[in-house]
């Protein structure tokens, strides 16, 4: 009996082990079914995760160039060396392999392959020996989870022309400066993206793209600017840095009729490290002697929009527009002015003292009299002086848009103190950038029409079609009569007795302003002893004008701007009026409507300044590097 039952318990379990099985079979089958036959939406995305693959494929960043196409920017393919880590079988045996080809150490290049991810930078945009060397060890099966991908490099092939105006970009081709950055959008095109099939150890299938979206490459901006101008410039400018021991200088040429502007120079030459430049107590002069100064190179500070400064005397153009136009003065008006007077207890002189005397307001402006200007001002107020400055730009934008561009400072006449009569009118108590002043002198020049600056010409699309950018439409600011009575007056500096007869250039009537201002503390109140900026800025020829200029030195030496900024206006002035073609009446060989149209018939190697001995400077080799 015992026998028995143990017979039947064994069946039991038998029977219901098979039992078991089979449904534990009949579960795993119909679980296989519904994976392979009825896959649900998430196993299907992550199947397909899991054998493609989408890579982007950048586009070809747009070339940068000046008016005559010539590149100033452009970028070429080069390969970079990046890695999978998960991939890499051997660390220190791949590291030995790649160290010598990259010029690497063997522990650098070790740290980047054992990185935690997938992706790597090992070196990037590697010469094309280099790229070659390390693919023929990929073929060779020698670097398991390294691999090559294209890249764009930016070149700038006439470096360092115009840095300050063409800006930069990152190691990823983005712009971040200068036009590079404003125009990023543009520049920069559209990637494309190719996505293949790969195993799951992540190598690509044969044959496996299952699309392609190819990339566009960006547009092409074409600038305004001349570069063989624009090097003239620079180089005259940085040899008058070195003769005068500034610390830095700006230029821009800009074209009447248009706005356009033909060459934009930022310089700078700082002080070598540790030296003081003005140390306390230094009577006079703007740079000590004992201070050292490095060579004049490439500002990558914009400094004709990005910097502001007091303007000095190049700010009386303000007062004797608005005196014009209220009949305050006229042309032929004169005052008995002295050569210093008292105003809320503080003493406002002229730069040379002189007895009281009659001078007309072309002996005014010529000589720069801050007294008779001054006087000038008294008599029309500070609502109507700072309504004046405000016509011409002065605290706001130029609507060039540069990045970094400053609006500059205009003081509320409201919070004038008592002695702002005296200091605003003679470019005191406010602050603008060289383009500021340049753009209301040019605005004279137009005849009483302000233009917007301009660095773009067009911007040209990869299928050829170009566009112009957007500028604010050009607007009238001063009548004619009073723009042409203005044209004369400021012909006086320019004379044997005005303040820059420097400026003068042979068989030209030249009209224009200097300004010599003091810089004030950048942390406290007052001024710093010794440090002056020194400008002119003016048109040629005076009475039919086409180009327009500004120069200003940082800390000359002599701190005139009729000494060291004229002699520059003249001499960069005089090279354009040849190279455009400008006869002294302001006609135009070809008979063009302005230079802008001459320009886009000029060689851009026409003349071969490099090659010119003209200017001369010890330093000069190494500021063209």
């Amino acid at each position: 009996m015992a026998k028995y039952s143990r017979t039947l318990v064994s069946k039991r379990r038998i029977r219901l082990s098979i039992l078991g099985s089979f449904v534990a079979f009949v579960l795993l089958f119909g679980q296989l079914v519904r994976v392979t036959l009825l896959p649900n939406s998430q196993i299907s995305a992550y199947a397909n995760t899991e054998v493609l693959k989408t890579t982007p494929i950048p586009a070809e960043r747009g070339e940068i160039t000046d008016r005559y196409g010539k590149p100033l920017a452009l970028s070429v393919y080069l390969k970079s060396i990046v890695a999978d880590p998960l991939q890499v079988t051997n660390p220190n045996v791949e590291a030995g392999l790649l160290a010598p080809v990259l010029g690497m150490s063997q522990s650098q290049v070790r740290s980047l392959l054992i990185l935690p991810g997938q992706f790597a930078y090992i070196k990037r945009l590697v010469p094309n020996s280099v790229s070659s060397e390390v693919q023929y060890l990929i073929d060779k099966s020698k670097l398991p989870g390294i691999s090559l991908i294209q890249e764009n490099e930016r070149i700038y092939p006439q470096q360092p022309l115009g840095e300050a105006v063409i800006g930069q970009t990152n190691t990823f081709g983005q712009g971040i400066s200068g036009l590079e950055y404003q125009y990023n959008s543009q520049l920069e095109g559209k990637a494309g993206s190719e996505t293949y099939k790969v195993t799951n150890t992540h190598i690509a299938v044969p044959d496996g793209v299952v699309s392609y979206t190819p990339p566009v490459p960006g547009a092409t901006l074409r600038l305004t600017i001349d570069s063989t101008l624009q090097y003239y410039v620079e180089k005259v400018l940085a040899s008058e840095m070195e003769t005068a021991r500034a610390i830095g200088g700006t230029a821009v040429i800009m074209d009447v009729k248009t706005g356009q502007i033909l060459a934009m120079v930022s310089l700078s030459a700082p002080p070598l490290p540790g030296t003081p430049l003005t140390p306390p107590g230094f009577p006079s002069g703007a740079t000590p002697v004992d201070v050292k100064l490095s060579l004049p190179t490439e500002s990558w500070v914009n400094t004709a929009v990005d910097s502001v400064y007091e303007p000095g005397s190049v700010a009386k153009i303000a007062t004797f527009t608005a005196a014009l136009e209220h009949h305050v003065i006229t042309p032929t008006s004169k005052f008995l002015v002295p050569d210093q007077l008292y105003i809320d207890g503080s003493r406002f002189h002229d730069a040379e003292p002189h007895p009281t005397e009659v001078m007309p307001v072309g002996q005014i402006l010529g000589q720069s009299s801050n007294i008779g200007t001054i006087m000038i001002a008294e008599k029309l107020g500070k609502y109507t002086l700072t309504k004046s400055f405000a016509r011409y730009g002065w605290g706001q934008s130029t609507g060039l848009n540069f990045p970094g561009e400053t609006t500059g400072y205009l003081k509320n006449p409201s919070t004038w103190s008592g002695t702002a009569i005296g200091s605003v009118p003679i470019g005191q108590d406010e602050a603008v950038t060289p383009l500021q002043v340049l753009d209301s002198y040019n605005a004279v020049a137009n005849g009483g029409v302000m233009e917007t600056p301009k660095l773009v010409d067009k911007i040209i699309e990869p299928n050829g079609k170009s566009v112009t950018p957007y500028s604010r439409p050009s607007k009238r600011i001063v009548s004619k009569k009073v723009a042409a009575q203005m044209r004369l007056l400021f012909e006086n500096a320019v004379k044997a007795n005005g303040t820059a007869p420097a400026a003068a250039i042979a068989g030209y009537q030249v009209a224009g302003k200097t300004g010599t201002s003091q810089k004030p503390w950048p942390n406290a109140s007052g001024y710093q002893p010794g440090a002056f900026w020194g400008t002119f800025v003016g048109f040629v020829p005076a009475t039919h004008p086409v180009l327009s200029a500004i120069v200003e030195l940082n800390q000359p030496t002599p701190i005139y701007g009729g000494s060291v900024a004229a002699p520059v206006f003249s001499q960069i002035m005089a090279y354009a009026l040849q190279r455009y073609g400008i006869e002294p009446n302001g006609q135009i060989v070809g008979a063009t409507p302005s230079v802008t149209a001459k320009l886009d018939t000029v060689k851009s190697s026409s003349v071969n300044i490099r090659n010119n001995n003209t200017v001369s400077g010890a330093g000069w080799t190494r500021f063209v590097r």
